[in-house]
């Protein structure tokens, strides 16, 4: 039995403590996925909102107090556009017991300063998103301009041998589409040539996101979660201290607290937000967003 089938057998899964955060520092992203739902929400999300470094710290601080290990510096967002994201994954690293930080990009505003500023940061995972090495269909995708990513990628790695810096560890993620799925062998040879993993995600519909269903189309049929480590294990905040249940949430549907009048261990294990991982843990989702939430299954 694997842990989420035991997850699922366990007669009260809500209890324990969170092992992973993803914290939003900035607002919106400048690319425009055709599988992602950023421009495309029916809530008007204002763009290039800023997350206060006194709430950043306290997020920190009290994740750190609940034994969270593992930071996502991002969600729902390219979180490049914080022009103080090295800062931000400093405050963490720093820390004198281990934290695991992670960021996932689409590399596009990976510049020569930003990619100084994320070496000497600390940052443990880079993770890029790289959707198809052919100009046109990469643009189709993701509204930008391949040969600059790859550029940027290029002198990341660079620097990162010159400096002699051990990490942030670099992976490529891309998404099983019907746009790209016949690329993936090449593609995922293109990355091996340069030691470098390729990790290719099932299609999501992101609870239903209305506004990708023609566009976000998977090369195998979507089916119902049988279970999901997000809403059990995984906190998610956005820049103004609101926790939605998920990063599927981008309607904001779910809020479970905020941050700036509770504390983080008064709203994880508040009744609210216990009462969604309990029905959740038996099934019972209905007018919830995971009632409509979908993935390409894994081969």
């Amino acid at each position: 039995m694997n842990s989420d089938q035991q997850k699922q057998h366990d007669p009260d899964p809500v209890s324990s403590a969170p092992d992973h955060v993803q914290i939003q520092t900035i607002t919106g992203c400048n690319a425009c996925c055709i599988f992602c739902p950023n421009g495309k929400t029916r809530r008007n999300i204002p763009k290039g909102r800023r997350m206060d470094w006194d709430l950043y710290r306290s997020i920190v601080d009290q994740s750190i107090e609940m034994g969270i290990r593992r930071y996502s510096v991002y969600l729902m967002n390219e979180p490049m556009l914080d022009r103080q994201l090295p800062e931000r994954i400093a405050y963490v690293t720093a820390r004198k017991k281990p934290q695991y930080v992670k960021v996932t990009s689409h590399g596009g505003l990976l510049t020569e300063h930003v990619a100084r500023g994320l070496l000497d940061s600390g940052l443990h995972k880079l993770k890029i998103s790289v959707q198809s090495l052919n100009g046109d269909t990469y643009r189709q995708i993701m509204g930008l301009p391949l040969e600059k990513t790859l550029e940027n990628i290029d002198r990341l790695l660079a620097l990162k041998e010159q400096g002699g810096y051990k990490r942030p560890k670099l992976e490529i993620v891309m998404v099983d589409s019907v746009q790209t799925h016949g690329e993936i062998g090449r593609i995922r040879q293109y990355w091996q040539d340069r030691n470098i993993a390729l990790y290719v995600e099932p299609v999501e519909n992101r609870a239903d996101q209305q506004n990708i269903r023609d566009t976000a189309v998977g090369a195998q049929k979507l089916k119902a979660f049988s279970w999901c480590r997000r809403l059990m294990e995984q906190l998610y905040i956005l820049y103004d201290g609101r926790m939605v249940q998920c990063c599927a949430d981008w309607e904001q549907r779910s809020v479970m607290g905020d941050l700036t009048r509770e504390r983080l261990s008064d709203i994880w294990y508040g009744k609210h937000y216990s009462d969604y991982r309990r029905r959740f843990a038996r099934g019972d989702v209905k007018g919830m967003i995971c009632a409509d939430c979908r993935k390409q299954a894994k081969k």
